[in-house]
């Protein structure tokens, strides 16, 4: 053993495996978010590529804790215009969480990131990465991402998702396979157009059919030990977000009885984080991915059934609701506001 040899580790270019930036690095980053969610210990969700925002287009828009996440790319060391997309591109997206990926984060720039950390509000966060690839003789280069900039209390944050609370390599895995295996059977039973799922160990988005931000439906497999199905509301104005829920809320009554199964119904966020209500309709079942596989094919149609009742009979009324609202002129829209009824 003592005169065993050993590799050295060497540092790779990026352009020798990624040529083009917005050709090679990005789809490449959208398909592989996991490396890059292990080393912020965020859950990042891929949502789009290249998403618009007005005539410009983010990198890559994600999700984590239900909240947007713009993700700007260079393969160059930091510039002043990239700067300015990062920031452009979180106010048009109303996104929370900002990072930017870089093989050299400059020092003036690394400090602006600092300073919106420290100054603007908790729920903002800024993250600087840098990106590098190495490897060891002749092995197949590996990606290596650090963060340079980071909220102020990033690393306890870190330390603590990657310790006794996370999640085991066997977990993740059942818990991707659950959510492909819903994700393609809603494609095929016509519960969504969408074929871009994305395996995530977090929670699963299904596209609301509505033509309006915001608007979706998660499905989710809590450590708790149930599953979850809810609305959620993020317009990004609560005013507008209270009063889709309180159209909701009188009819009540109507939507359980054509559900044929009664669901619990609108638990506003107390706090309006975010701009959005999370669970405006909600269902719930004992359920965990360690369960026998019976028991999660029971799970699965579950949630297949639900979905379904969900979109047959909320998605009218939320067409109604929606032409209802823009139709009003916007002092009766803000005028709106949850009422006593809800619970």
């Amino acid at each position: 053993m003592a005169n065993q040899e050993l590799g050295r580790l060497e540092e790779v270019d990026l352009r020798s495996i990624w040529s083009d930036e917005a050709r090679d690095f990005t789809p490449w980053l959208a398909e592989h978010l996991d490396q890059l969610s292990a080393a912020l210990g965020l859950d990042l969700e891929l949502i789009e590529q290249e998403a618009g925002v007005g005539p410009f287009a983010v990198d890559i828009l994600a999700e984590s804790d239900n909240a947007s996440v713009v993700i700007e790319n260079q393969l160059e060391r930091t510039d002043h215009s990239h700067l300015g997309q990062l920031l452009t591109y979180a106010a048009g997206r109303d996104a929370w969480t900002l990072i930017w990926i870089t093989p050299e984060l400059r020092d003036e720039h690394r400090a602006a990131l600092d300073w919106l950390n420290r100054w603007t509000t908790d729920e903002i966060e800024a993250y600087g990465v840098e990106v590098r690839a190495v490897r060891i003789g002749d092995s197949a280069p590996a990606p290596e991402f650090r963060a340079v900039a980071f909220p102020n209390d990033w690393s306890r944050q870190a330390r603590s998702s990657s310790g006794q609370g996370s999640m085991s390599s066997d977990d993740r895995k059942r818990r991707i396979s659950f959510f492909d295996e819903l994700a393609k059977r809603a494609l095929e039973r016509d519960l969504t157009d969408s074929t871009g799922f994305g395996s995530v160990t977090k929670s699963k988005v299904f596209p609301c059919r509505v033509n309006e931000p915001g608007l979706k439906y998660w499905v989710d497999l809590r450590p708790s030990g149930l599953a979850a199905i809810q609305l959620e509301i993020r317009t990004g104005e609560m005013e507008r977000n209270e009063a889709i829920v309180a159209e909701l809320a009188n009819d009540r009554v109507e939507i359980a009885q054509e559900l044929s199964f009664e669901p619990e119904f609108f638990h506003p966020d107390p706090n309006g984080r975010r701009g959005r209500i999370k669970g405006a309709v909600m269902m719930f079942r004992e359920a965990s991915i360690d369960d026998p596989p019976a028991q999660v094919e029971e799970t699965l149609e579950w949630c297949l059934k639900v979905l379904a009742g969900f979109q047959r009979v909320l998605e009218p009324r939320l067409h109604a609701i929606i032409e209802k609202l823009d139709s009003e002129e916007p002092e009766c829209v803000e005028g709106t506001l949850l009422g006593d009824d809800i619970d």
